[in-house]
């Protein structure tokens, strides 16, 4: 009787994510053998399975029409460039456009981004269009169709530049100055989609997606809470992500929009000691405790020395406008992307080492 009430009388084990009892790589996360085994077909926690699968429309895959999707990374962590955090939204936007197939009819992809902005350059898109083994057939197919062709037919050299141009013929840029115009950017891509989804249901066209990049708000409000204040420049931002998120709620069906943030996430100045080039590397951290009592509560899997991710008034209101987050580190030699949000989705605690193919 005493055994059977002490049963009933133990505390309750903690939660625990079940994510972290994946064994993770043995040795380096950056040889060979062990990006072969993170590609492994059936484990859902692979961010990489996800970006290689491009532009969804529907489905449970992180980069899926109908939410606000997120790129960033960690502050002051080191010399990174706008290319940085830009290689993710290219290679998404070059499969993007590779699998709608040139078409002068409509546009496939808008881009706003601020005039010093050059990850997203159209040579740099020329040059990753050329740059793809891609069977000339195949990239005129969707996903689906894609996977099948390409299994029956060899894959030939990269297109050509006549060939690439004609696919950029489908990609609008608007480059901005500052956050107002960004607003107004946001608002001609607005009318822009409306009307073409008027002309896809008047003739009956098929919805095929349409990709919204966005690219510096957060620097861009930055300016403004320096020329002003916090309070004008955070509720500026505010104002811009809520047409955002209306965008991607109105086209949910065929619109997928990424929001790439330049400026990071994190303190400005980290304490390095001890450094982060250690064995725990190895380990995503799992015992950190997750709180969820509200959003602004985001932790990254891996040792990552500081203060919280969102740190700033500016940070919180970026990532309250975000639906899927997704930060990108440096762990030892590798770049790794992991989901640190799913407002959405299941894809809290993907992770994946980012090995450009293009």
């Amino acid at each position: 009787m005493t055994s059977s009430l002490g049963v009933y009388a133990a505390e309750p084990a903690y939660p625990i994510l079940a994510h972290s009892l994946l064994q993770a790589p043995s040795d380096s996360l950056t040889n060979g053998r062990d990006v072969r085994l993170d590609s492994e077909p059936g484990q859902n926690w692979n961010l990489k399975d996800d970006w290689e699968q491009g532009i969804q429309k529907s489905g449970n895959g992180i980069f899926r029409c109908g939410v606000v999707v997120g790129i960033s990374r960690l502050k002051s962590r080191s010399k990174d460039t706008d290319e940085y955090v830009g290689q993710i939204p290219r290679y998404l936007l070059t499969s993007h456009l590779l699998n709608t197939g040139p078409s002068s009819s409509e546009t496939s992809a808008f881009i706003i981004h601020p005039n010093n902005f050059d990850a997203l350059a159209p040579r740099l898109l020329l040059h990753a269009l050329q740059s793809t083994n891609v069977n000339t057939t195949t990239a005129m197919t969707t996903m689906a169709t894609r996977s099948t062709a390409a299994a029956s037919h060899p894959q030939q050299a990269g297109l050509s530049r006549t060939d690439a141009l004609k696919y950029l013929d489908s990609v609008q840029l608007l480059p901005v100055q500052s956050l107002p115009n960004a607003a107004q950017a946001i608002n001609t891509v607005s009318d822009a989609l409306q009307k073409l989804q008027d002309k896809r249901r008047s003739a009956a066209e098929p919805e095929r997606p349409v990709v919204l990049i966005v690219a510096g708000l957060d620097t861009l409000a930055e300016a403004i809470i320096r020329a002003s204040n916090p309070l004008r420049g955070t509720a500026l931002l505010a104002a811009t992500l809520r047409n955002v998120n209306r965008l991607a709620r109105t086209h949910g069906s065929w619109l997928s929009i990424i929001l790439v943030n330049t400026s990071g996430l994190g303190p400005a100045h980290y304490d390095l000691t001890p450094s982060v080039e250690t064995d725990q590397v190895e380990k995503p951290r799992k015992e950190m405790p997750r709180k969820v009592s509200g959003e602004d509560h985001i932790y990254s899997l891996f040792p990552s020395p500081g203060g919280p991710l969102l740190s700033t008034l500016l940070m919180k209101t970026l990532d309250q406008g975000i639906d899927t987050h997704v930060l990108l580190s440096n762990v030892k030699a590798a770049q790794v992307a992991e989901v640190i949000k799913d407002r959405t989705g299941p894809g809290l605690g993907k992770w994946g080492i980012w090995s450009p193919r293009r």
